[in-house]
Parts: structure tokens; C-alpha cells; sequence
């Protein structure tokens, strides 16, 4: 009886080990053909920190190339992509990346990962949960970073605010000679500089206003957000009621946590600002009447 509590201890102690991973990607469910994509995992490793492996089964037709393995060794071969770490990285969460290139054949595809690592001479392995993605000329172009690598375009979607620039009519002088008893008297006459008030042009239905000498455009529709997380499962609202207005996105297989709602991109980076100090290391994206646009 003894041995048994002490292998079924064992058994719950693999078990914690094996939970504690968790590796989550941001590829989208739709892709275009031939579409060239920045595909980062993030990997919750947890407390391990010794030899390790990533590795990702591509269905054939796709490519991979290196691109950022946090000091791992990259290979891809035989449709198999792999990162191996001699010692891991010592952040219990930390994200790779690599490029990788779709199909030209259209159709669903699934895409399956799995992490290996030694555990006292023992080696261990995570799958993860596979990924189902499919290749359509509708799909989109490019994958949301984790980390973008740019910020944020200008928050002027379309719309174009004109300033006219003022104009200034030179000052002129004019002389006028007057010859009485050859007494020459010279009677200065100067004209007044004409100042064209600045105008502003709003387009569309584009709101515009100048204060202190700043341009704010607010565009009727336009929110801004800031993104916090994408997790495989929904994550709930209930741990993020701290920080403001809580979003949970569904997007294909993945959750996407927002926070806020914003009508000018001032406001949001400002949230963002907020956000960091309190640990979370978000991103601002844009809404256009509820729809999510780039």
C-alpha cells in the first residue's frame, strides 16, 4: 500500500510538471496563398530550465525559416521545424518567432506542436493543441505580433485634413512728394499686411479641432483598444476587472483580452502607458464601426 501512494504521488507530481507548459501561437485560422507570415509561440515554460525542445510538424507545401529562437539552435527539415536549447531561457514565459510561407494549394491544414525536456534524466513531452488553418485567397496577409516590431499608423483612417497655410501680403511704403516754395515734404504712406485666417477642412464627416496648437482628429466609428493577451481558452473577465473596460474577442481558435475603448489614439496610449506599469505589455489596435481594422 505504501508503494502504491508513492507512485501515484509520482504520477501527480509528472502531471503538474506536464500542465505547466503551455504554448499558444498567433496564427490566424485564414490565410491567402503564398502569404509570407511572422509566426511567434509564446511558451510558458514554468520552472524548467535545462535541455529543451520546440518542435512544429508543417503539412507539406509550407516553409520555414529562422527568426527569433531566444538563443536556441534552429533547424527545418523533412517538414519538421525545431528549436533545441542546451539551457533553456530563464523567464518562465518568453516567445519565439520564424517565418513561415503557405501553400499555393488552398484547402484546411492542421498544424501540430509539441514540447520536449529533460526532467532528471528523464525525458519528458507536452503536445500541444493542434493548430487548424486553412489557405483561401480570402485569408489575410500578415499575423499580429505579440510584440509589435512598429507602432501603431496614424489614427487618420482615410480621411485627409487639409491646413491652408497663411498668407501674408507684403508691407509697402509709398512716397509722396509734394513741392511748395522748394519746401519738399515727404509724406510716408505704408499699407497694412493682409493676414488670411488659417481654414481647416474636415472631409467626409471627419471632426476636427485645434487646441494649443495641436491637430486632433476624431473620426465618427474609430475606437481605439488596447490588446493585453491571446489565449487558446477563454480567459475570463473576472481577472482583469481592475484594469478598466474588459473585452474578451473570439477570433478563430484563439481569445484575444482587450481593454478600454477609446475615441483618439491619445487616450489609448495613455491607457497603454497605465497597462505597463502594471505588468501587462499590450499593443493598440483599431475598431471601425465594431469591426476590427488594420
Amino acid at each position: 500500500m505504501k508503494h502504491f501512494y508513492i507512485l501515484v504521488l509520482i504520477f501527480f507530481i509528472t502531471l503538474s510538471q506536464r500542465a505547466q507548459v503551455t504554448m499558444v501561437t498567433n496564427l490566424p485560422p485564414v490565410v491567402t496563398p503564398t502569404s509570407d507570415l511572422k509566426v511567434e509561440v509564446k511558451i510558458n515554460k514554468g520552472s524548467i530550465g535545462n535541455f529543451s525542445k520546440y518542435e512544429m510538424e508543417l503539412p507539406q507545401g509550407f516553409e520555414a525559416t529562422e527568426g527569433n529562437s531566444k538563443t536556441g539552435y534552429f533547424t527545418f527539415e523533412k517538414s519538421r521545424l525545431k528549436i533545441v536549447w542546451v539551457t533553456i531561457p530563464a523567464e518562465a514565459e518568453f516567445i519565439v518567432s520564424f517565418k513561415l510561407r503557405a501553400p499555393l494549394a488552398t484547402g484546411p491544414y492542421i498544424l501540430y506542436h509539441k514540447f520536449l525536456y529533460m526532467d532528471n534524466g528523464t525525458k519528458k513531452e507536452v503536445i500541444g493543441q493542434q493548430i487548424d488553418i486553412k489557405i483561401d485567397p480570402t485569408g489575410v496577409t500578415k499575423t499580429l505580433s505579440y510584440l509589435p516590431d512598429e507602432p501603431e499608423t496614424s489614427a487618420v483612417n482615410n480621411t485627409t485634413a487639409t491646413v491652408t497655410t497663411p498668407t501674408i501680403t507684403p508691407v509697402t511704403t509709398t512716397i509722396n512728394v509734394v513741392q511748395s516754395n522748394t519746401v519738399i515734404t515727404v509724406v510716408p504712406t505704408k499699407t497694412v499686411p493682409a493676414v488670411t485666417t488659417p481654414t481647416i477642412a474636415a472631409v467626409g464627416n471627419t471632426i476636427v479641432s485645434t487646441s494649443s496648437n495641436t491637430l486632433t482628429v476624431a473620426q465618427p466609428g474609430l475606437t481605439f483598444l488596447v490588446q493585453i493577451g491571446t489565449f487558446s481558452t477563454d480567459p475570463g473577465k473576472a481577472k482583469y476587472a481592475d484594469l478598466g473596460k474588459v473585452t474578451i474577442e473570439k477570433d478563430g481558435a484563439v481569445y484575444k483580452v482587450l481593454i478600454g475603448e477609446y475615441t483618439t489614439k491619445e487616450e489609448a496610449l495613455k491607457k497603454r502607458e497605465e497597462l505597463v506599469t502594471k505588468g501587462y505589455n499590450g499593443f493598440l489596435v483599431k475598431y471601425q464601426n465594431g469591426q476590427r481594422v488594420k
